[in-house]
């Protein structure tokens, strides 16, 4: 699956770079104006120099490959509230030039990741819609590439609205709609898919409430129509610490096969339950869901995900039942001068067409250190694994290491050092490492306001 990216993709990454320079002088200089609006956003541009060392076992030999690097890359971020408008954003991405084994020509890898959501929402008025975007790295098959510039770049749009009822002053029914679409590159194929659902809710108490949610979703994948419908009895309560939900129900999907017209039908008992505590400092959760969908029904899902934890592939799969397990934590006062993000998940994934079973799992760590007023040291580890039916055997893995130290030189500008370690582990293909050592210099802006 290994492939070069484009000119669509530079000129994509070009685009990001250049908004992200441009928008760090203005907005740092109207930054006030729009203090009443903004809640945090921040962003940065950088250039970046260095070696890369990459080293392959092609099982009787070593094959090893040292190169020089030079890139750019920026990321951007925040959440903005006004009225009833809402906006919560992550974006990041790198371009970066090589040179394409021993005596080869320049190579150009990308990737860019990121999402964004828009909401409307007025508790005065019955009718909300929403807007989403995101761009991704997919694989198409089982395993890893140790560069993530080797990976597909699919860039998905999601839109929907909602039209609320009131039948009593403690109850809310809400029939919504839901569209999704994927953009892909090189070997992969557009996806669309659109659900359409009501949500029946009712307030038990002060701080609970009862709901009842059923949808139906269509996707196109392959010539292949598939439908799914739902149903689910949720019950959520508000605590002084964070929040718990738990809900279950079933799924049955029908598979529609394009030229014979033969159809499958297949169901599943579905459900979730999820804690999740939050105070000033810091905020965790724990949750457990077991649902059936398909990549291409999921776009119409429009589920925010979660942006600390952006995941660094998404692997395309077909008709799924998965139970997944997943354990995130962040702390912006570990100790008066550190933060600290942590992140489990696992999954195990049942095809429904062809009855295999796989096992999924990720992990990561992020530590920042402010050692004074102007220097910071960076640690981060991440581990993705998969294994197939024996879920202690694990057949493909990758683990990546960064570490780096930052200097400010002014408001807006840092110098710093950053060492990338990555370590692939499979027995589907040749065992690699890679290590980059980068010179980075960053211009960048931060503002924050009331609302």
């Amino acid at each position: 699956m290994e492939r070069r990216a484009g000119n669509a993709s530079k000129f994509r990454l070009t685009l990001l770079y250049a908004g992200v320079v441009c928008s760090a002088w203005p907005l740092a200089v109207t930054g006030q104006s729009f203090s009443d609006n903004v809640e945090t956003l921040s962003g940065s541009a950088s250039v970046f120099t260095g070696v890369k060392h990459t080293r392959t076992d092609q099982g009787t030999s070593t094959d090893t490959n040292t190169e020089p690097t030079l890139g750019i890359s920026g990321q951007i971020g925040g959440s903005l509230e006004s009225g009833a408008n809402s906006l919560a954003l992550l974006y990041g991405g790198t371009l970066e030039t090589d040179q394409e084994g021993s005596g080869g020509g320049l190579r150009d890898n990308s990737s860019i990741t990121g999402a964004s959501r828009y909401a409307y929402f007025d508790p005065g008025s019955r009718v909300d819609f929403n807007l989403g975007h995101t761009v991704s790295s997919v694989r198409n098959d089982t395993g890893f590439v140790i560069n993530p510039s080797s990976y597909d770049t699919r860039n998905t749009l999601s839109a929907g609205a909602g039209l609320r009822f009131y039948p009593g002053e403690l109850s809310t029914l809400r029939f919504f709609a839901q569209a999704g679409r994927s953009f892909g590159e090189d070997d992969l194929n557009d996806q669309k898919s659109y659900t359409v659902g009501s949500e029946f809710s009712r307030r038990l108490s002060e701080r609970s409430t009862g709901s009842l949610n059923v949808s139906r979703s269509w996707s196109d994948e392959d010539n292949t129509d598939i439908t799914i419908d739902s149903a689910q009895l949720v019950y959520s309560l508000q605590l002084e610490s964070g929040s718990f939900s738990i809900g279950g129900g079933g799924s049955k999907a029908e598979i529609e096969y394009a030229g014979g017209g033969t159809t499958s039908e297949y169901d599943a008992m579905t459900g979730f339950v999820e804690r999740a505590w939050v105070t000033t400092d810091w905020s965790s959760a724990v949750k457990y869901d077991r649902s059936m969908s398909d990549s291409a029904t999921d776009l119409s899902l429009n589920v925010p995900p979660e942006f600390s934890f952006l995941p660094d592939t998404i692997r395309l799969r077909d008709l799924t039942v998965s139970d997944s397990l997943s354990i995130t934590h962040n702390n912006q006062r570990v100790c008066d001068a550190c933060d600290l993000g942590v992140y489990a998940a696992g999954a195990i994934l049942e095809s429904q067409l062809s009855g295999a079973t796989t096992h999924e799992y990720r992990a990561g760590i992020n530590l920042g250190f402010q050692l004074d007023a102007l220097q910071r040291l960076n640690f981060g580890y991440s581990w993705e694994g998969d294994a197939d039916e024996d879920a202690d055997v694990i057949v493909d893995e990758v683990h990546r290491i960064n570490m780096g130290w930052t200097r400010q030189l002014a408001e807006h500008t840092s110098f710093g050092v950053q060492l990338y370690q990555s370590y692939l582990r499979s027995s589907l293909r040749n065992n690699q490492d890679q290590y980059e050592l980068r010179f980075v210099l960053s211009r960048g802006f931060a503002m924050s306001g009331q609302r």
